[in-house]
């Protein structure tokens, strides 16, 4: 008799275990290691998606004589299965080291998008349904102001499609955090349609092959590319990082490796930090293998993510091209891992399983006898410190390729200006360069890492400040549909002109965002073209690409943006660069800010003089003296290196030890401060000097979306015995934890509150 070891689909930490289930007769040909399968289990009258972790075969004495009678499995779910014993093994990794279930784990490996039957009509049905105006905006504005339309949801909705025209119900939902019950109110009042629509969100279709000479490379490209070889030829597991300043023609490198690992037989994976974001970059590697890649990205329908699944398990290609997921591509006879961008923060999960993509990519190549490389002009401290150590063959390209030269950077003391009356927020010397960028026909882009109008709203009076309800932090005006806004649960307002408190009429704003600028500099240049590029203007399907596409081909004067405009674009006509806001991000109060910081501002100054037209860049600060500034001037990654690896060592923070944030959350604050003291109790309980706990601590936002935040912070080597007892903690936590509080544990998280 046929017996499947099942996990079962949940986050309970008790339940984190194997349950064994009868292979019927009729399923024993269908069932295989990895798949779903459908259960009765426990007293739940629901039944509960499993996944077969084990297959063993027991004689039937031996089932009679349990204890408690076995049960059937109802149905299998998949046809073709995922999960083999690599990818088992995977999953018990990524379990132990971020504190979470092996099925958490395991999802990681299926199809993006994999839903159990019940969900999927009504995915598909999402995904191919197009929202449109059915009403003209003038008769939408009227409606607004005659109050026939009062709803701050409507309204945002309403705002948004008259700014785009081709919209999916699934992107609105997902980007605008608008419900379907708020849609088809919108729907039925006769201001919008639905319709059917044929989707195409496969990259690999919109992008013409064009077959162009292999680029020779610079001494510098060559030198890192037969070192790489060496190890990737001796088919042994080992890690590279390439620091490169931005323009140094990583992207070459990249290429000519992956031929190399082809040419010998194995595959690759590359990862990029947001696929919609490295266009460019995709398109170079499909204009050189051609359909001999597969790309997983979100914006692709299931049924488009599942054939590219299949694809690549089938052996149908020997290139995958991702996002952080793609790390999990079934993919046989791994030669090499690829990550570009390493810096980038997308690269760690936010939701369970909070994995970092680059130890999982180790780990995978470690598996494969593969190699992994690491690329940056603005390496992770941490990872830096560890190539400098030895546990990474470190290569340094310091040259952009070709012409081209590092931009000059110049800090502007924004004190002077508001000496000399300056009530602009770009200086007088940012407004100087780009009448000058305009008149030569040279192209500029705005940096400022905060979208909206202004990021808050205060009574002068009474000093109130208009927060959401949802959350403990300010709304955000924005002045294209005069809402407020929370950029933390969605929640939208209709603005205010009094304050609620006092009712005073004396409202002041403050700290500017992108839409604010683009109406200065729009007032500034009146005869310049403007584009801008954020969250509120790329929510809709291949946005991003579609700005970055006008700005470049229609030569469009001015870009101004978030930090999506500095990751991967090379417009050989953007000369300058103009950096607003950059205060904001040197004074966060977390040991990753200045990090932060100086990869943000770097990679940005890189987008200038990118060919042979030189580049300027800009750096608006009422802190001209700050060392992340001076080292970025001086295109110094050292200078900043040497500073901050001196902090981490003196205060305690990675490379040198390992963090672990236990998040306590629920809508009752009382509960959670309770559960949190408790859980402080449990850790610092004969822990046996394996690990430091600090008192429980609010975060800076307390608040998010009517869930209440404790946090408590713990510093660990993190090897096995310390691993062990923090297990023993959080089983003897979660034995007596209230119903209603949650517990999320998070390894060095990127945000510390």
């Amino acid at each position: 008799m046929k017996i499947a070891k099942l996990l079962i689909n949940t986050s309970v930490k008790t339940l984190n275990k194997v349950y064994d289930y009868i292979i019927p007769s009729e399923l024993e040909n269908i069932a295989r290691l990895g798949m779903r399968v459908e259960v009765s289990f426990g007293k739940s009258t629901k039944d509960e998606e499993g996944i077969i972790v084990k297959i063993v075969e027991l004689t039937k004495e031996e089932v009679e004589g349990r204890k408690y009678k076995l049960k059937s499995i109802i149905s299998v779910l998949d046809d073709v299965s995922y999960i083999d014993e690599k990818r088992l093994q995977l999953a018990k990794y990524i379990s132990h080291v971020y504190f979470c279930n092996v099925y958490d784990a395991l999802k990681l490996m299926l199809p993006p998008g994999t839903k159990s039957k019940n969900d999927s009509k009504s995915l598909k049905s999402k995904q191919n349904t197009l929202v449109r105006l059915v009403k003209s905006p003038d008769e939408i504005y009227q409606d607004i102001e005659n109050e026939v339309i009062t709803s701050a949801k409507h309204i945002k909705l309403l705002s948004f499609l008259m700014y785009n025209d081709y919209v999916l119900i699934n992107d609105i939902i997902d980007g605008l955090g608008i419900s379907r019950a708020v849609i088809s109110t919108v729907q039925k009042n006769g201001y919008i349609m639905l319709e059917k629509v044929e989707v195409k969100p496969d990259i690999l279709e919109d992008i013409k092959i064009e077959s162009k000479p292999k680029p020779i490379p610079t001494d510098e490209q060559m030198e890192v590319i037969n070192k790489i070889w060496t190890k990737i030829y001796d088919e042994k597991y080992s890690k590279c990082l390439i620091h490169g300043v931005t323009g140094s023609g990583k992207t070459e490198v990249y290429l000519q490796l992956i031929e190399k690992v082809l040419v010998q037989g194995r595959k690759a994976i590359l990862l990029v930090p947001e696929i919609s974001l490295t266009y460019q970059t995709v398109t170079r590697f499909v204009s050189r293998f051609g359909k001999n890649i597969a790309i997983l990205h979100s914006k692709m329908t299931i049924a488009k993510r599942k054939e590219a699944y299949k694809k690549i398990k089938n052996g149908e290609v020997d290139i995958v091209i991702g996002a952080r997921s793609a790390i999990f591509a079934p993919i046989d006879n791994l030669g090499l891992v690829i990550i570009d961008e390493e810096h980038d923060s997308s690269y760690y999960s936010g939701v369970t399983p909070k994995y970092s993509t680059k130890e999982v990519a180790a780990y995978i190549c470690k598996q494969n006898d593969a190699v992994l490389v690491l690329g940056s002009a603005t390496p992770e401290i941490s990872t830096y410190y560890r190539a400098l150590n030895g546990e990474y063959d470190l290569f340094t390209m310091k040259k952009r390729a070709g012409n081209a030269t590092l931009p000059e950077i110049e800090i502007v003391n924004m004190k002077h200006d508001r000496l000399i009356g300056n009530t602009y927020n770009i200086s007088t010397r940012l407004k100087v360069e780009i009448s000058k960028n305009i008149s030569c026909g040279q192209q500029t882009m705005i940096f400022l890492n905060r979208r909206g109008y202004v990021s808050y709203l205060k009574c002068d009076d009474c000093s109130y400040i208009f927060k959401c309800p949802n959350c403990d932090v300010a709304f955000v005006y924005h002045k294209t549909n005069n809402l407020l806004h929370c950029h933390y649960c969605s929640c939208v307002m209709k603005n205010v002109t009094c304050c609620p408190k006092c009712g005073s009429s004396k409202i002041s704003s403050n700290s500017v965002g992108t839409q604010k600028i683009e109406e200065e500099v729009k007032e500034l240049f009146p005869g310049a073209s403007v584009i801008r590029m954020d969250a509120d203007t790329t929510i809709a399907r291949d946005s991003h690409q579609k700005i970055l596409d006008k700005f470049k081909k229609e030569k469009i004067d001015i870009l101004i943006g978030t930090q999506m405009i500095s990751k991967g674009h090379d417009i050989s006509n953007v000369t300058l660069v103009g950096i607003l806001g950059c205060d904001s991000m040197l004074g966060m109060d977390d040991y990753l800010s200045g990090e932060k910081a100086f990869s943000n501002i770097l990679q940005v100054s890189g987008r200038a003089g990118r060919s042979n037209l030189k580049g300027r860049v800009l750096i608006q600060t009422n802190d001209p003296e700050n060392y992340i500034l001076d080292a970025v001037v001086k295109h110094s990654y050292n200078d900043f290196y040497e500073k901050e690896i001196e902090y981490r060592k003196t205060f305690g923070y990675p490379p040198f030890i390992n963090i672990v944030l236990f998040e306590v959350s629920g809508r009752n604050f009382s509960y959670v401060k309770e559960e949190a003291n408790r859980l402080y109790d449990v850790l610092v309980k004969n822990n046996d000097n394996l690990y430091k706990v600090y008192s429980p601590k609010s975060p800076f936002i307390q608040k998010i979306n009517n869930k209440f935040r404790i946090n408590i912070i713990m510093k660990s080597m993190l090897d096995s015995n310390s691993y062990k007892k923090i297990y023993e903690k959080l089983n003897e936590y979660e034995l007596k934890r209230k119903s209603g509080v949650s517990l999320t544990v998070t390894k060095n998280p990127t945000y510390i509150g």
